[in-house]
């Protein structure tokens, strides 16, 4: 877990106060890029636990297919690295962090839930009426993210091409689009 806040001193007594031999605790003074790091694994591990669903609507069991979860694991990853560049809050530990609590977050809780609804074929609606009265954090953390890229598009300051996934679960979101994950969107030449 990270903590952060402006007064490095009080963390460090927080931290001292609060570790355990299981709970173990690093400090920052990047508010915004924990913040942020954490809030954007929401959105993003709901594009990962689509590929869950369409594997089990597909193959109508629950096996897990570890390699498509891998590759939008890849493009979530890239997607947050962007994020954060953009926000000027880009470290290691920024990453480490959000990309840690993505991968919690996938395994279990209520976004796996929602995504794999979806990805099963649900509609959002049908979704949200399926999970009703649990609290959908990712569904609004998406579309809030989504809308700001949208406007960063607009401004020439992001390019669409480097959110395929993000815009994706938008459109699945906000315009009853049906899953049908970007794959050649994730691709790419690199020298």
């Amino acid at each position: 877990v990270s903590f952060c806040g402006d007064d490095i001193d009080v963390l460090k007594r927080i931290k001292v106060a609060m570790q355990t031999s299981y709970y173990h605790i690093s400090i920052t003074n990047d508010i915004t890029g924990i913040e942020s790091a954490v809030a954007l694994k929401n959105g993003y591990a709901l594009g990962i636990a689509l590929t869950i669903g369409l594997n089990q609507k597909q193959f109508k069991n629950d096996v897990l297919h570890f390699n498509s979860q891998a590759a939008v694991f890849g493009q979530a990853s890239k997607e947050m690295y962007r994020l954060l560049e953009y926000q000027n809050a880009l470290s290691l530990n920024n990453l480490a962090v959000g990309f840690g609590d993505l991968y919690v977050t996938v395994y279990g809780g209520r976004t796996r839930l929602v995504g794999i609804l979806l990805g099963r074929g649900l509609s959002i609606e049908e979704a949200k009426a399926e999970l009703r009265g649990v609290t959908l954090e990712s569904l609004v953390v998406a579309e809030r993210v989504a809308r700001a890229v949208k406007r960063g598009i607009g401004h020439g300051i992001l390019r669409r091409e480097d959110f395929p996934l993000l815009l994706h679960i938008d459109d699945i979101i906000t315009k009853m689009h049906p899953v049908n994950i970007p794959w050649d969107a994730f691709t790419g030449e690199y020298f």
